[in-house]
């Protein structure tokens, strides 16, 4: 049986947890510069996940593009000594203090996230604070009071576009930047190549097919419904590169942001193609050397560092030969969904859509045997069933003379002298 003395003892036990308790939430230390982020909630980092302390540690270390954009500051002082800087999607500001470090005058940080809470509390602890200006906002809700030499931003998404910062940094560029300030990094290439990666594909899609014991193909369908974002190796690779997209930035338009074109994959090894592979690379013109300097996904490529990309593969619904004594060619459509930019009148790179018709073709550029005519959908959000249905392949389930409709000449808009010529194929190379 519990004393009396007991009883006093545990209430006022609890009494002090709960003073300790109500004390050490109200009362803690917090750096004024995290007063708003601090209030965040996990709802809130849903939404804005970069002012999330494990995103700020991922985006940056031991990261390929860190390296990328620390070589390129510290190898071309000359462009940033006593000049005007914008750090577009700065993040921790990282980049701001690289740039004042190889001696800019003034240096502006801007984000759109609360990552810059953390941002003015790094600069201030850096002493940099009279060098650097952390503003918060878009482009569009921002007045800078002087123009700019130069702009730097990590704007790649996945394939190059998805999920990009392009349209913010077109934005900055024609408010602001002057007629011979420089972009870092400005030019941009994306590839298109054919590749196996049959075990990932088990893994991931056919895995569904018996699930202990039981059909879940349903599943399966909505799974090949999305690209795959994952690191793969050039040993996969079935194809030579096609150069589908080539951005300079210094002079690219919002309507550039899309890709609308003819593709011709020229197969280096036989075997079964489960999948499409995207992969860019990104340069910097104004490098101080012969040649820009570089970033690239390239799957072939050895390197120890991580990268926020990778690569995006677009798995098929049924595998197929490829051979190298046949021609195969297809058309690409990469674009923003259209009724999500009139919703929100303006181009918006968080929600696309790849589109790929693919097929077996002669030497001439008459197509044959249809392989692939399939859509896949870049979202934010779960795909809606209907949004599934409309990205199973359609070419399983339609005779071959429906594509005969696509050329009155029975050509895949092109002549085989052109795909034989097309600059447009290299060869990747392991390195």
């Amino acid at each position: 049986m519990m004393s009396s003395n007991n009883k006093i003892t545990t209430k006022t036990h609890v009494k002090q947890r709960k003073e300790r308790t109500t004390f050490s939430l109200a009362d803690r230390l917090v750096p004024h510069e995290l007063r708003s982020v601090d209030q965040m909630t996990s709802a809130d980092f849903r939404h804005d996940f970069g002012a999330h302390l494990e995103n700020m540690r991922c985006m940056q270390k031991d990261q390929q593009h860190m390296h990328f954009f620390q070589t390129a500051i510290e190898e071309n002082r000359h462009l940033f000594e006593k000049r005007t800087i914008l750090v577009l999607s700065c993040g921790t500001g990282t980049l701001a203090l690289l740039a004042a470090q190889a001696g800019a005058s003034t240096v502006y940080a801007m984000d759109n996230s609360n990552v810059t809470d953390y941002a003015q509390l790094v600069v201030k602890h850096s002493s940099y604070a009279h060098v650097i200006q952390v503003l918060h906002g878009r482009v569009s809700d921002v007045e800078l009071p002087q123009q700019l030499d130069g702009i730097i931003c990590n704007w790649m998404g996945h394939c190059l576009l998805y999920e990009s910062q392009l349209v913010e940094l077109l934005q900055a560029r024609d408010r602001w930047l002057k007629p011979a300030g420089f972009i870092l990094p400005d030019l941009g290439e994306l590839y298109l190549l054919g590749g196996a990666h049959q075990l990932l594909k088990n893994d991931r899609f056919n895995w569904w097919l018996n699930v202990y014991g039981f059909n879940m193909n349903a599943l399966r369908r909505y799974s090949l419904a999305e690209p795959r974002f994952v690191k793969t190796h050039g040993e996969q690779l079935l194809t030579l590169a096609h150069k589908v997209l080539q951005l300079n930035v210094a002079t690219a338009r919002v309507e550039d942001l899309q890709i609308d074109r003819q593709f011709r994959l020229q197969v280096e090894q036989e075997g079964y193609c489960e999948c499409f592979v995207l992969y860019f690379d990104v340069g910097f013109s104004r490098a101080h050397h012969h040649q820009p300097l570089q970033l690239s996904c390239n799957p072939c490529l050895r390197t120890p560092l991580k990268s926020l990309w990778s690569q995006t593969l677009l798995f098929v619904e049924q595998p197929f030969v490829m051979r190298p004594s046949l021609s195969y060619t297809g058309h690409l459509l990469f674009k923003a969904l259209a009724q999500e930019q009139q919703a929100q009148k303006q181009l918006n790179l968080n929600q696309m859509q790849i589109e790929i018709e693919f097929f077996e073709s002669s030497e001439d550029g008459t197509f044959g045997r249809p392989l692939v005519l399939k859509r896949w959908l870049l979202l934010p959000r779960f795909q809606t069933a209907q949004e599934v249905v409309s990205c199973q392949d359609k070419q399983l389930a339609v005779d071959k003379p429906h594509y005969n409709a696509i050329g009155t000449d029975g050509r895949l808009r092109g002549n085989g002298a052109a795909w034989r010529s097309d600059p447009h194929i290299v060869r990747h190379t392991t390195r």
